[in-house]
């Protein structure tokens, strides 16, 4: 009986972390130089041009590249959340504060587009995969938040997902002058955030809560 064909392995380690080098630096440096060229993000990230060039032709497949490995970040922190069965509120919470962490990774996060055109922007691109599916999973979060009274219901779904990148987006780059802790930014704006969209106690679901 002939011997077992060895199974072939993914990318070799070394492979790996030279392509999270490269996108690591590539988000620092598009980030301040949207201009910059190939062989400026392979010297920041301490490789070869040709290494890039073996991945990424240009410096769109590069920003592409680098919301999708965020996306896919997201992705695994929200089947964390999936896993461990949190409420709607704190599964949000959870993962706000997570993309607080990943967009410090990604510096380009903060001030590129994120690649999520709205449901009648027919000329922007489609998202890649990752990204559409943390885009539903955030949003079915919110709907099921709703359902259950967690979340106010009398204001549009969409909004808070929206909310939590503009607003992480806006903080992070305010922050990031004063070397603030991206975990607790992150923590302040799930706050915030999750405080103003959260129901009250006592209020009935569905409705708006007013205040003076």
């Amino acid at each position: 009986m002939p011997a077992t064909e060895p199974r072939r392995r993914g990318p070799r380690a070394d492979a790996r972390r030279n392509d999270e080098l490269v996108l690591r630096a590539a988000a620092r440096v598009l980030a301040e130089d949207p201009r910059a060229t190939i062989q400026r993000i392979a010297d920041e990230a301490g490789v070869v041009r040709l290494t890039v060039y073996r991945r990424y032709p240009n410096r769109d497949a590069l920003r592409r590249a680098i919301f999708e490995t965020a996306a896919e970040e997201a992705n695994a922190v929200l089947a964390d959340v999936t896993a461990r069965d949190l409420e709607p509120v704190p599964a949000l919470r959870t993962l706000i504060v997570e993309m607080a962490t990943i967009a410090r990774r990604y510096p380009l996060l903060l001030v590129g587009t994120d690649l999520q055109p709205l449901p009648s922007d027919t000329r922007r691109p489609t998202p890649p995969p990752a990204s559409r599916a943390m885009q539903r999973a955030i949003l079915d979060l919110v709907r099921r938040g709703q359902h259950g009274g967690a979340l106010r219901s009398d204001l549009p779904a969409e909004l808070l997902p929206q909310a939590i990148v503009g607003t992480l987006r806006i903080t992070l780059r305010f922050a990031r002058g004063l070397d603030a802790d991206p975990e607790q930014i992150g923590a302040q704006v799930a706050d915030l955030l999750l405080h103003g969209y959260a129901t009250a106690p006592d209020a009935p679901p569905g409705r708006a809560v007013r205040t003076r």
